[in-house]
């Protein structure tokens, strides 16, 4: 199984609130791929808001998105762009 991972700084403001968490798991659910999404020794399902606001990430705060799967590679490079991006906000 192919086993993609990056890790990634939260840019925008207010950090990982729930528009930007439902944004990634949008993002997420369109691939096969299994995801998780880290910080701190802290595991979430990067296909659940709620697991995603567990997380309580932060400006400034370092995750690190995981998939495996058929299109791992694509699943994280869509996700950590998306976070780069500031969620689009700003």
């Amino acid at each position: 199984m192919n086993t993609v991972e990056q890790e990634v700084e939260i840019l925008n403001k207010i950090g990982l609130h729930i528009r930007p968490a439902s944004l990634l798991v949008e993002t997420a659910r369109k691939f096969k791929s299994r995801i998780w999404v880290e910080k701190d020794g802290q595991v979430a399902n990067g296909k659940s808001i709620v697991s995603l606001l567990l997380l309580s990430a932060e400006k400034g705060s370092k995750i690190n998105i995981k998939a495996e799967g058929p299109d791992a590679q694509k699943a994280v490079e869509a996700l950590v762009k998306i976070v780069k991006d500031k969620f689009g906000e700003e």
